[in-house]
Parts: structure tokens; sequence; C-alpha cells
């Protein structure tokens, strides 16, 4: 596990939740692992991934690394026929996430992803809502994804997500969350046209004075059209001033979806619904209302309300044998998505989706 974001999200959710109990912890450091056992009062510490997931006290198996370590962890796991949750991305590319999605597949085990932001309160109230036709025939949506990492200035912990060949950068993961929101609620991309641009090619490692290069995107424009036919603006930006916003237009009025206190990350939570409310064909401001929408409490409302709700699913779905929670079939579709946003930059071509 990863101990900066499990130990605020999957740990606690897992100690307190009725339905889990931890078993077993790994860590790369024998002494982390053993301590953080104790801690949690844990039968098993691991440095050994395939160890873990052969343990006969392990019935899931939940990957909180590094991306690059994503794919092996859940192969081990899958080939012991645990139940999995990997968090997003699952692979370092889309050959390593359809592999993974077959595998678990076969092994007639289940599977989650960690593309939390869906269990947001928000979010699903904006889905449900456009879904009951709220706002009219939805026309347009604009989305601005911003965060103040993946530019110039790094830690050592992150420096690891500024080449592309670990998977892990701004279009994964700021816009992979993001874009999966937005379609999420919206549907799926019919066809785009992106560009990717570098503005920063060098990074700053914080408290070292070192320089290390980097060869990943900050500037990520994609413009596109829905599967029914809503036009759809996406701009993704690393080394700037942070916000997340997604603004859906309608017939009848618009829905805002922002965050307060925003670092780009939309799986963040504290978002923000707001409505705007008009006569068909509007003409003049008259007759136009604005409201705040209330949607949720704190608890809900952050990531480890996230994660909660995400493990409740996913708890569901293995007593009563149903599919419900964000699967590896969802995390191949994202991914695909994202190789038609690279294959777009690249080639500069508009890219048709096959779905």
């Amino acid at each position: 596990m990863n101990n900066q974001w499990a130990s605020k999200t999957h740990i606690p959710v897992l100690k307190e939740n009725p339905f889990y109990q931890i078993t077993a912890i790994g860590t790369s450091k024998a002494e982390t692992a053993k301590e953080s056992a104790r801690v949690l009062h844990a039968s098993h510490s691991f440095t050994d991934y395939k160890k873990l997931a052969k343990s006969k006290d392990v019935d899931l198996v939940v990957v909180s690394v590094k991306v690059p370590f994503h794919y092996k962890a859940s192969i081990a796991a899958i080939e012991k026929n645990k139940h999995i949750y990997c968090e997003w991305p699952l692979g370092i590319n889309t050959m390593q996430a359809v592999k993974l999605a077959r595998l678990a597949g076969q092994a007639n085990i289940h599977h989650a992803i960690g593309l939390q932001a869906r269990q947001s309160p928000e979010v699903n109230y904006i889905k449900e809502a456009i879904k009951q036709g709220e706002i009219g025939r939805i026309i347009s949506c604009t989305m601005q994804v911003a965060t103040q990492g993946k530019g110039g200035v790094t830690d050592e912990a992150n420096s690891y997500i500024l080449k592309k060949e670990n998977g892990a950068n701004l279009l994964t993961i700021n816009g992979g969350h993001s874009l999966d929101v937005l379609c999420y609620i919206l549907g799926d991309f019919r066809e785009l046209s992106a560009v990717m641009n570098t503005h920063y090619t060098e990074t700053l490692i914080q408290g070292t004075g070192i320089t290390i290069p980097k060869d990943t995107a900050d500037q990520i424009l994609i413009q596109g059209t829905l599967i029914d036919d809503i036009s759809a603006s996406v701009h993704i930006q690393g080394g700037v001033y942070p916000a997340f916003q997604l603004e859906i237009r309608g017939e009848k009025g618009v829905f805002r979806l922002t965050q307060n206190h925003s670092s780009g990350h939309v799986q963040f939570g504290d978002l923000k619904v707001e409505k705007v409310k008009y006569p068909t064909y509007l003409l003049s401001a008259k007759g136009v209302y604005f409201e705040e929408i209330n949607v949720s409490s704190v608890k809900d409302n952050n990531p480890k309300g996230y994660v909660e709700k995400a493990y409740n699913m996913l708890a569901k779905d293995i007593f009563e044998n149903r599919g419900q929670i964000p699967n590896f079939n969802d995390a191949v579709k994202l991914h695909q998505l994202l190789d038609a946003v690279r294959t777009s930059a690249e080639t500069g071509e508009k890219v048709v989706l096959d779905r």
C-alpha cells in the first residue's frame, strides 16, 4: 500500500466497516509492514505481494501502490482467485488493463477500480437530475481541470509521475478521474480531437536543488462530441493555479459542478452544485432562477466518504453476486479514451471511438 493515500482512505474505512477485517498488510519494507500490522491488529505482514495474495486469511486484495506496480500485484491476486480493489489507473497502459480485465473475468472474481468520484452525492445528483430532464435536452459541456502539480516543481515521492513510461501523469490521473465523471454523467465520447503541449520540460525537486527532465504534457485540450450529440470542450493543465469546474448547459438551464479548495482532483471531493433555470429559448435575463444546492453532508463529500461508499457497494456485490461497482472493464474503457486523446494529439486528426 501507498501510505499517504491508503492511510487517509482505505485503512480507516476498512477498520470501521463491519463487512471487512484487515488481516494482512504489505509494504516494501519489513519494518513498516510489521509496525502497520501491529497498529492495525492484522495477523500478517508481507513485503512480497505474491505471499500476501497466497495467504488463506486474505479474501480481498487492495492494490494501492504506485502505478507501475499495479499490474504485477493485481496478477498475483487474480492467480489466487482473490477479489481485488485496484486504484486507478489499472495499469501503465491499455494493454495491461485489457489483460487484467480478461484474467479477472475468467477467474470469476469481483474486481473494483478506484474511480471514487462516481460515489460523489453531487455527481450522482446531477446525473439523476439530467436523466429526469430538469434542464431539458443537453446541448454542451465544458470542463476545466487545473492543478499546481505536474509542472515545474515536484517533491521526491511524486517525481516518478513526470515520466510517460510510468503511466501516472496529468492525463491519466487528473484527466482520467475528471473525464470519467464527465462521461459517467453525460455518456461517452463519440469522436474527439486533442492537443497536448509540454510547457515545462524540466522540473525542480523541492528541497534538493535537483532538476530532472519531464516528458509528460502539462497542457491538454480536448474538443469532441458525446454519443447524444452533446458538444464537449475540456482543458486539463498542470503547474498552474488549481481549479475544477464542469458546466453542463441544457435548453432550460445549467448545472455547474465546482470544487472548494481545489487541487485539481475531482475524486478528492468537497464539491458544490449550482443550478440555473430559465424558460426554453432564453431571450433575456428575465425569469432566470439561480440556486446553490446542498446535496450531502461534510462526512459524505470527501475522499474517505467516497471510498466508504465504494467498499459498501463492493461488499454488496460479493454477498449478492452482482456487479454494481465500477470494475476493470470500466477501467479499460477509460484507458481507451485516453489512448484516443493521445492518438489525436500525435496525428493531428480527429479520432472516432468504437463503442
